[in-house]
């Protein structure tokens, strides 16, 4: 904890003790560039309202978990096996289809003959 008086905009301990709770919750360790720019983020939305109002300790640790997404995205490391689109569980299906994330719904996709 002795790094979170450097994060933006000065968050309270215990705003921070509590996003880490939630990622931890999931078995993430927070850390890095997309933490400080999680923050960063979380500071901009502070400051827009009148008096400064922080997000709560779930929006910031979801905002977390976007940056590292996108961070696996631009590596090429955020991909799913061929076939998983194909071998879905029905459990699996229902929660994909509730989910509001266009990107996370997967498609059947034929493999270009060559």
């Amino acid at each position: 904890m002795a790094d979170d008086r450097y994060l933006p905009g000065l968050p309270k301990r215990r705003l921070v003790k509590d996003v880490r709770s939630h990622l931890w919750r999931c078995g993430i360790r927070p850390r890095g560039e997309a933490w400080l720019a999680a923050w960063l983020w979380a500071d901009a939305i502070a400051r827009s309202y009148y008096h400064n109002h922080w997000p709560m300790a779930s929006e910031i640790a979801t905002q977390y978990v976007l940056l590292l997404l996108a961070q696996m995205s631009e590596s090429c490391s955020l991909r799913l096996p061929y076939r998983a689109g194909d071998v879905m569980p029905d459990k699996v299906a229902e929660l994909l289809a509730e989910s509001p994330l266009e990107q996370l719904r997967i498609e059947n996709r034929k493999r270009r003959k060559r």
